[in-house]
């Protein structure tokens, strides 16, 4: 209760919350047409090359205007362009040489947080009034969002989440299938400009909540773990955009709590291990689904072997209705050695073998008729 009044009237965590909540939403929604797209290191790009921008955007602000104030407004907007900026460089080299998109991306990364490093330490040497707090960008400080910053935030992100339900029959199809949509008439390279421009926009925003380096996970784990969870597009939007929420909303409040608790990090660690419970309880797609589905496969292949195992046994020796076979017949039958008395035992719940006496198992009908159905089929299992 005493979270729930904070996040209404403490000036700060209120600032936060809002802050982080629609930052996870917004990089959660967009994440999953870059995580689709295979675009999750052009959004490691975008985030780390919006350093340089942020830095010259503020050396600017304060040459033309003499303020030492950081306005956030200004510094979104220069770190917008050298985002879009280090990907369109992106693309010239790949056109122009035969560098691959991955190296190509990675050698803007680099460049660009490098000029931004470099331009910032050069800062942190001069007597320029109003300089501290840049280097804030680079992990994050959400503690440091004020009320006209999550109104940027906010209308930002409404922006682009209106775009992608304007938008979305366009976006899911430009997705999954560009070659289809561009003979549908569809502008691709308008269609992709728009798509880029809303996933650098959800970045640029969550660069003084997140940092730069820590951006990507916002953008790249709250889709992966959605996608453990459905096949379905709008599904994974709405579950990526949620998880996003709770970990914003829910890191904001344990940094909270926590004195000198950043909230960054926070918010990372807590996306992190919603996918790792994800990527192993998801019932599809999860480890521990797998493990029990071929445990299950597994068993159904044993048990299938045991049956014709019977039925060759009965056909080989002309076996009539009443003359059975022990296990240890059955087991030595077979390299790879399991429990065969247990597959029996399981056989004969199923009324498809029935026991003798003592360790002889024989056929039933249905248990006939089954182990001939799988001989014919070459496959079918129990």
């Amino acid at each position: 209760m005493e979270f729930i009044h904070d996040i209404f009237f403490d000036y700060t965590i209120r600032n936060v919350a809002l802050g982080s909540s629609i930052l996870g939403i917004v990089a959660g929604a967009f994440g999953s047409f870059a995580f689709l797209r295979r675009e999750s290191l052009a959004g490691d790009v975008v985030a780390h090359s919006a350093l340089p921008g942020i830095v010259l955007a503020f050396l600017l602000g304060f040459f033309i205007t003499g303020s030492s104030s950081k306005n956030s407004l200004v510094l979104i907007l220069g770190a917008t362009i050298t985002g879009f900026l280090s990907m369109h460089f992106s693309s010239r080299l790949m056109n122009i040489s035969k560098i691959k998109s991955d190296s190509s991306m990675g050698i803007m990364l680099a460049v660009f947080f490098g000029l931004g490093i470099f331009l910032l330490s050069l800062i942190q040497r001069r007597n320029i009034p109003g300089k501290s707090g840049l280097q804030d960008y680079i992990f994050g400080s959400a503690s440091t969002l004020t009320h006209s910053d999550v109104n940027i935030i906010l209308i930002f992100g409404a922006l682009t989440l209106m775009s992608l339900f304007i938008f979305w029959k366009e976006f899911k199809l430009h997705t999954f299938d560009r070659t289809y949509a561009h003979s549908l008439g569809f502008n691709s390279k308008l269609l992709d400009t728009m798509m880029v421009s809303s996933i650098v926009i959800a970045i640029i925003i969550g660069l003084q909540s997140v940092g730069v380096i820590l951006m990507v996970a916002m953008i790249v784990t709250p889709a992966a773990a959605a996608r453990q969870w459905t096949n379905k597009l709008s599904t994974m939007v709405i579950i990526s955009a949620f998880i996003g929420l709770v970990a914003g909303l829910s890191g904001a409040l344990i940094s909270a709590s926590v004195q000198k608790l950043p909230t960054g990090p926070v918010i990372v660690l807590l996306l992190v291990l919603i996918f790792v419970i994800s990527i192993l309880f998801s019932p599809n797609r999860g480890l521990i689904a797998e493990l029990i589905k071929n445990i299950a496969r597994k068993q159904r292949i044993r048990l299938s072997l045991v049956l014709v195992d019977l039925y060759q046994l009965k056909i080989h020796h002309n076996d009539d209705y009443n003359v059975g076979h022990s296990a240890k017949v059955l087991l030595t039958m077979h390299e790879q050695k399991f429990n065969v008395r247990k597959s029996l035992i399981i056989l004969a719940e199923l009324g498809l073998v029935r026991n003798m006496n003592g360790d002889v198992w024989v056929l039933t009908d249905k248990g006939l008729k089954k182990a001939e159905s799988i001989l014919l089929t070459k496959g079918e299992l129990i």
